[in-house]
């Protein structure tokens, strides 16, 4: 009976980097607040970098005020000790805080900015630093073209998923609204995965990226009201290729889910929010 029950651990005795994969299913508020106060070992787990390989702060994104979600970016990057795998953080305020997150970008293979406001200047000069990437997510970043795009298409060659889907008035806007998709067709043969929701760009563009990307399995090109030809079209050409759009099925369905909390970081903030952003980050400091 002895030697049977030798064989089970304890939960206090599990390896660190075990303990880390296990926690990786808990929310990021178990993770640090509750965890901790469990026991040393599990505190000890918290603190190392197992538990931070995959860092998700969408859901913060909307309920902090932005140099919140900054402070707390920079102390779990941090964290991970250089082993980060997996990063999503939406509404990046500026360029310094990209800038960190490619500093520690060695291992990183997914990348989420989404409706970030960093510029064509930021991507092109941390680009290099992004080639390990497979799946970039710049969608609804306005600040951003065909500059940024070519650069990380020349510099993320393992890149196979790039969502890049934009909102109408923000595509609408754009003075060469054909060189994204051109840069992409020009850089990037290895997609297998590609959205480019509400660009303004015409089906020559759409039939010159699926020829220069003979691995597309996914192309979304919802929104896309240029592109004059029709679904039947492209399924009979390609047949291999599934093809979302260009009608507007989806449109007012977008439109509806859009997180409000976005475009006013301040609609959720309450005190009891900022007192427990302050009690994690004096933990993470310790």
């Amino acid at each position: 009976m002895e030697e049977e029950q030798s064989e089970f651990r304890h939960w206090d005795q599990l390896p660190p980097d075990v303990l880390g994969l296990i926690f990786t299913n808990l929310s990021l508020q178990e993770l640090l607040v509750v965890i901790p106060c469990v026991c040393k070992s599990w505190c000890k787990a918290i603190t190392g970098p197992y538990c931070w390989q995959d860092i998700d702060l969408d859901e913060w994104t909307c309920r902090c005020q932005p140099h919140h979600l900054d402070r707390m970016l920079r102390l779990l990057v941090t964290r991970s000790s250089g082993s980060l795998l997996s990063l999503h953080v939406a509404g990046l305020l500026n360029d310094s805080i990209f800038s960190f997150i490619t500093e520690n970008a060695g291992s990183l293979r997914v990348l989420r900015v989404p409706h970030s406001k960093i510029n064509d200047s930021i991507v092109e000069q941390t680009a290099p630093r992004l080639s390990t990437v497979t799946f970039l997510d710049l969608s609804y970043c306005p600040k951003i073209g065909a500059q940024a795009i070519e650069a990380i298409g020349k510099h993320c060659k393992l890149l196979v998923t790039l969502c890049r889907n934009m909102y109408f008035l923000d595509s609408a806007g754009k003075d060469e609204p054909e060189d994204e998709a051109n840069a992409i067709a020009a850089t990037m043969p290895r997609l297998k995965h590609l959205e480019l929701g509400f660009h303004n760009i015409s089906t020559e563009c759409v039939l010159n990226i699926i020829s220069s990307c003979p691995q597309l399995e996914h192309l979304d090109i919802n929104g896309c009201l240029t592109v004059n030809r029709d679904l039947k079209f492209f399924k009979e050409k390609y047949p291999k290729l599934k093809i979302v759009g260009p009608h507007l099925e989806k449109v007012f369905k977008d439109y509806e889910n859009l997180d409000l909390a976005i475009i006013d970081q301040d609609f959720y903030d309450d005190d009891f929010f900022e007192s427990m952003m302050e009690e994690i980050a004096m933990e993470l400091a310790e």
